[in-house]
């Protein structure tokens, strides 16, 4: 069998929790602005001359949140190992998850109701979140989280390199007779 290496990354949708972030922090930085340049002056001229560090200080946190909302998740598959990375504002990469395909348990197209009585320890949603896209799941046991359900936006080309190497019961039933097809 041919080494398998296949990324992908997918880009989160900014949903409403991330656009009031945005917008609150922006609101925020404008009223300590405010505050430090035109009202703290006034009680004392000692803070007045640390006024304009502690305006460019809040901008600078309003501005580190703000970009700290663009998410992308990278899938990385290398021969069965599935490995799951957040990249925040394309400059910080923290591990979300990483475990063999071997463990997998479930998998298949991804429907919230079918979930929603299960109890998992940890839920993980490394999708794109754009409603109507087409989210997979996968369930396994992994050695930190206990019982996980992973949700993901995988394209065909990162499916077909999980494929080989999930159990081969597992690979029947989500993929049919095409699991054990190689192109």
């Amino acid at each position: 069998m041919m080494d398998v290496f296949v990324e992908q990354i997918v880009q989160k949708r900014k949903g409403a929790k991330e656009w009031l972030i945005i917008c609150g922090s922006m609101l925020a930085a404008a009223f300590l602005t405010f505050f430090f340049l035109f009202i703290l002056p006034q009680f004392s001229a000692f803070v007045g001359g640390f006024s304009i560090l502690l305006a460019a200080a809040a901008w600078y946190g309003a501005i580190w949140l703000s970009r700290s909302q663009s998410l992308e998740f990278e899938y990385a598959i290398t021969n069965g190992d599935i490995t799951v990375d957040k990249i925040i504002a394309r400059s910080r990469r923290k591990r979300v998850v990483s475990f063999d395909a071997q463990y997998v348990e479930r998998m298949g197209k991804y429907r919230p109701e079918e979930h929603a009585q299960k109890d998992y320890t940890k839920q993980l949603i490394v999708s794109d979140g754009v409603p109507g896209s087409e989210e997979w799941y996968m369930a396994f046991r992994h050695k930190s989280f206990g019982n996980t359900l992973m949700v993901f936006s995988p394209n065909e080309r990162t499916l077909e390199a999980i494929k080989p190497f999930l159990p081969r019961q597992l690979a029947f039933e989500v993929f049919g007779k095409d699991a054990f097809h190689r192109p």
